[in-house]
């Protein structure tokens, strides 16, 4: 994965999760903690992400409400494959072992981010 592509997923990540901390970010993509340092640098320049410091709370944020393109479902799309999961428990045979660790990725994936508290 080169710069741009790491950069591009580091913000997917976090108008997902909304905040996550620089040795985390460092540890899913690979790369050192000075890397990550500098991709945080580069990226706030063009999205809206600060930075805590801090052992509690410190971090990447990203600010509440910004998002790229439509990149989750709609309430009622989450809640039709949140029904299929739960049929699917329900039934051992509807869906294999692998297709609910799908659909579950899906759905962790397309869910509207987290508010922050």
């Amino acid at each position: 994965m080169g710069t741009a592509e790491r950069r591009a997923e580091i913000v997917r990540l976090l108008c997902r999760r909304r905040y996550e901390t620089m040795l985390n970010l460092a540890e899913t993509f690979g790369v050192s903690l000075r890397t990550i340092q500098r991709d945080i640098e580069a990226i706030s320049l063009t999205a809206p992400i600060y930075t805590q410091c801090g052992r509690y709370g410190g971090g990447v944020y990203m600010v509440e409400g910004f998002t790229i393109d439509r990149m989750y479902m709609k309430e009622e799309e989450l809640a039709l494959l949140c029904r299929i999961r739960s049929m699917a428990e329900g039934s051992p045979d509807l869906l294999s072992a692998a297709e609910k660790e799908t659909l579950d990725g899906i759905i962790a994936a397309y869910s509207p981010p987290k508010t922050i508290t």
